[in-house]
């Protein structure tokens, strides 16, 4: 929870997509069918591929995968991991754009996750 409220007011973020958010579209529906939201979320980052990219590239704590089920904090982008080889207008069509990035948050210490996160979404800034 509190490194989604974290990312849905970093400026470099568009949308974080959680159930636990506030700000959530279905977060009704969500409630009715679990009695928590979950680790795993979606975060669009501003500046597309290039920025995404370099916000992968200097994670420290995250590990890059294209799973997201373990115990450690994973990220993946669907744009050059799991979906590389489909035609861009496919995935744009599916809500698989460039700016997409997963998350799936482990049991490593919240501070130190959200540490992370900033440093390398402040270094992904110096590619928009």
């Amino acid at each position: 929870q509190k490194v989604a409220e974290f990312l849905e007011k970093h400026p470099l973020i568009e949308q974080v997509n959680y159930p636990g958010l506030a700000s959530y579209p279905q977060k009704a529906l969500a409630r009715t069918q679990s009695a928590g939201s979950g680790a795993v979320m979606a975060i669009f980052i501003k500046g597309g591929l290039k920025a995404a990219g370099k916000f992968l590239q200097e994670l420290k704590v995250f590990g890059l995968a294209v799973s997201l089920g373990a115990v450690e904090s994973l990220a993946c982008s669907p744009a050059i991991m799991t979906h590389a080889s489909v035609p861009v207008e496919a995935r744009e069509k599916i809500g698989l754009t460039d700016s997409l990035i997963r998350l799936s948050i482990g049991i490593e210490n919240t501070d130190d996750l959200i540490h992370d996160l900033d440093q390398a979404l402040n270094k992904a800034a110096s590619e928009m």
